[in-house]
């Protein structure tokens, strides 16, 4: 059931079906095996129709004046210099706004993170009881369209913050190349060892040339990500990603939240674990990732 991911260049590939999901479904041992070698694993069709709705339609808030949700010749971005807003509920700038006034409500909280597949998943990755539940998600995160502009390289990062996994889940269809989730495969096992600490952000002078590395070759080491309304993709929280351009007509919307290690700040006092899967479970540490 690994869903929609494209690279650069390549057509569009058809799509496994969505399996059904019955209670207790965790994941296989190959989809563990993808998300220890690659960083990341996309699920199809995981969160309710009329929670991608809701999110969609609570977006719409409060939006910068000059852009109208009946009218998508006034989604093109850049969000005009007057009506930028760097309010952290509500941050527009650029092509970004983060729309975050409704992280905390319960609907957005219980529908997502709360969802009993994403918990059967993280209890499964990093073991019952060990992990915090979010208090909130990140957000409502839209990327506007880019508009007739000349194409642009992707530049990655890694975030600060201490989370172990996070999740990225599209709340409306996004189109290849229109500003879906970008990932550099298997990067989370080279920037592990990139960090003064095993899950704080204090990096070594080995960092920068890797992040130039994949910056030069992003043509074929990224990868970008693209699907339906309750996609989900979980991803490790020491890759190397990016919110890629947006050259489509319509705003990219997707749900974030991430989950931590009850005991994270304890573990951010380490150095990063020569095994860089020491602190999860056995399901995901016994098991090879080369196969």
């Amino acid at each position: 059931m690994i869903a929609r991911e494209a690279v650069i260049g390549q057509e569009d590939e058809p799509i496994p079906e969505t399996c059904s999901l019955e209670p207790g479904t965790v994941l296989t041992e190959e989809e563990i095996r993808q998300f220890k070698r690659d960083g990341y694993l996309i699920k199809r069709g995981i969160i309710e129709p009329e929670y991608c709705a809701r999110a969609c339609n609570r977006f719409w808030d409060d939006p910068p004046p000059s852009i109208k949700e009946d009218d998508p010749s006034t989604w093109i971005g850049p969000i005009k210099p007057e009506e930028e807003s760097d309010d952290p509920d509500n941050f527009k700038k650029g092509y970004r706004w983060q729309y975050r006034k409704v992280s905390t409500e319960p609907w957005i909280r219980e529908g997502l993170s709360f969802h009993p597949f994403v918990q059967s998943v993280v209890n499964q990755l990093l073991g019952e009881g060990r992990f915090t539940q979010p208090e909130r998600v990140r957000g409502i995160y839209g990327t506007l369209p880019y508009g007739d502009v000349e194409r642009t390289p992707r530049h990655m990062h890694i975030d600060a913050g201490q989370a172990t996994i996070g999740l990225v889940c599209y709340v409306d269809r996004v189109e290849p190349n229109g500003g879906g989730f970008a990932l550099w495969p298997g990067s989370h096992r080279r920037f592990w060892y990139t960090s003064r600490s095993r899950y704080r952000r204090e990096l070594t002078d080995a960092f920068e040339p890797i992040r130039k590395e994949y910056d030069d070759t992003w043509e074929t080491s990224s990868i970008q990500t693209y699907g339906d309304p309750g996609d989900i993709v979980f991803w490790h929280r020491r890759m190397a990603h990016m919110a890629s351009p947006n050259y489509t007509s319509n705003i990219r919307k997707a749900v974030l939240t991430d989950f931590s290690w009850k005991n994270v700040e304890e573990l951010g006092e380490l150095p990063p674990s020569k095994d860089m899967w020491e602190d999860w479970t056995e399901a995901v540490r016994d098991l090879d990732d080369q196969q």
